[in-house]
């Protein structure tokens, strides 16, 4: 080949390689044609498979780069008088496509909604970005979606208002449902202040969902409503448990804690002895009764549900039905419960108040006491698995509380850390002369910003009481002394010990002589406070 040949043939790659969108769609026509495989496409003057990169890298080097670049239109007159401007080229990506398509799209829609140009106007700028991305062939759910939001206002079903609202929700999916829930919440508010019957919030209802459904939009939420409001027309719901039954549907982050408040209505009762366990279990009835009439339903809901089926066929007393109901609807407790019930015997026995027996026999009675509540978790099941182990005989029973108290522990730090992630907590709007033991103090960290008693010091005069109350979900103590020292408690001259205390408690002492008292938690050494008695 002669020089001038080879710097012929160069140009001519060169050429081709910058009209390769142009042989790159008609070699996806001849593709299609002869059902050949994507690597056969043409990549400016060469096969896919032979470009460096393949056909990704040669749209990012050619097809993109030629898209963006800023072209130059030029329009001759008569006079030979030329009009140059230079336009900007719509770029589509395949990288995050479901991003940036949106946010092109919204540069119009915004416009639209602010009254710049009109509906015709955004959807011809709507047209132009979907268009170039099916040009270079980049297809999502989202983009084939706004195609088909097109294609029915080009069929006359959507006015041009109407389709830029269904191309906007369309384009942006995860807006749908909070878009959707508040525009039934403004009809359900008003029912609930009084101001509109249920019937009136039924049609504010119905026509909100229409106004949806009729924009082609869907999602799990809209049509779970659509299931009440056929119950509605067919006339198994109505009034306001109908309006009820929506509201639940439409926002179901809230069935559960819904449930569980009014489950505690009732076993609050029955705590403060108010209420039978059978009268408690009547009202637990009725509650998930309602719930099921509203056809409203989680997993939460069947767990409750089956407690009652036990309690009914006699396999739970009534006292029994009523503590694993109460532990099913708030299953976050479960494990803080365990571990506050196991912790009581491994405290009790580090003190010596009760032998290894006693404690271990303690721990299996608290284990088979959710078990027979058919209560469980991971921490419960992994603590059951070292008691089968201890009954094959195969460990000792001083191993099997170690592993049990290192499980234990572990629960407790991944807990905790949870709960100390955000930081110091706020101090709380406590009374006088009142020491709070916050979330989170169960795992090291407390002690660095000095927050594991708050406050951690507290100045009183010879005569007051001081008052401690846990907040956190996992028991401590208040000991006189500290974890360097033999004597501790109440072994200290005029010294105080709490004892156990689980969530909740509160413990007071009375200081009668003046003085410096610093304690800290038996259970969690690392937790230290003092109070300066005047």
């Amino acid at each position: 080949m002669t020089k001038t040949s080879l710097v012929i043939v160069m140009a001519t790659i060169m050429v081709v390689g910058v009209l390769g969108t142009n042989l790159v769609s008609d070699a996806d026509a001849l593709k299609s044609k002869n059902g050949a495989s994507k690597s056969t496409d043409i990549c400016g003057s060469m096969l896919c498979s032979d470009y460096p990169g393949d056909k990704e890298a040669f749209d990012a080097n050619w097809s993109e780069a030629f898209f963006s670049s800023p072209r130059t239109v030029t329009n001759a007159n008569s006079n030979d008088h030329s009009d140059s401007h230079s336009t900007s080229k719509i770029v589509p990506s395949s990288h995050n496509a479901d991003q940036e398509f949106p946010a092109q799209l919204d540069a119009f829609i915004h416009k639209f909604e602010l009254d710049k140009i009109s509906a015709d106007e955004a959807l011809e700028g709507i047209k132009e970005i979907h268009d170039a991305y099916v040009k270079a062939r980049i297809n999502t759910n989202i983009i084939d979606g706004v195609g088909e939001k097109f294609s029915l206002y080009k069929k006359g079903i959507f006015d041009a208002s109407t389709a830029v609202e269904a191309i906007h929700l369309t384009a942006e999916p995860q807006n749908v449902d909070p878009e959707y829930q508040g525009a039934l919440d403004e009809v359900i508010h008003k029912f609930e202040l009084d101001k509109i019957s249920a019937d009136e919030a039924l049609e504010g209802i119905k026509e909100a969902h229409y106004g949806f459904v009729d924009l082609y939009i869907t999602s799990d939420i809209i049509e779970a409503v659509e299931g009440k409001i056929a119950l509605i027309d067919s006339g198994k719901l109505s009034g306001a448990e109908a309006v009820e039954a929506i509201h639940l549907t439409a926002e179901p982050q809230n069935v559960d804690p819904e449930l569980a408040s009014a489950l505690d209505e009732v076993i609050h009762k029955f705590e403060l002895d108010k209420i039978s366990a059978d009268e408690a279990m009547n009202g637990i009835t009725d509650v998930y009764d309602g719930f099921v009439e509203l056809t409203i339903i989680s997993d939460i809901i069947e767990d409750v549900g089956e407690k009652i089926a036990l309690y009914n066929s006699g396999k739970l007393e009534a006292a029994d039905a009523v503590e694993a109901v109460h532990l099913t609807a708030e299953p976050q407790n479960v494990d803080p419960e365990f571990i506050n019930a196991v912790e009581e015997y491994t405290y009790q026995l580090e003190l010596n108040g009760i032998s290894l027996n006693e404690a271990f026999e303690g721990i299996t009675d608290v284990y088979d006491g959710f078990v027979g509540l058919t209560i469980t978790s991971e921490l419960i099941e992994d603590v059951g698995t070292q008691l089968a182990v201890y009954d094959s005989g195969r460990v000792s029973m001083e191993f099997t509380l170690e592993e049990i108290e290192e499980i234990i522990e572990e629960a407790e730090r991944v807990a905790q850390e949870s709960y100390s992630e955000g930081g110091i907590p706020e101090m709380k709007d406590l009374p006088p002369n009142t020491v709070d033991i916050p979330v989170g103090t169960g795992v090291p960290g407390c002690e660095v910003d000095d927050w594991c008693y708050m406050p951690s010091s507290l100045t009183a005069h010879v005569g007051d009481t001081i008052t401690w109350i846990n907040s956190d979900t996992l028991p401590h103590t208040v000991t006189s002394g500290n974890a360097d020292v033999d004597i501790v408690g109440l072994d200290v001259p005029n010294g105080f010990d709490s004892g156990f205390m689980s969530a909740d408690d509160r413990f007071e002492h009375t200081f009668g002589v003046a003085g410096f008292y610093d304690y800290y938690c038996q259970l969690h050494p690392w937790m230290i406070g003092s109070i300066t008695v005047e």
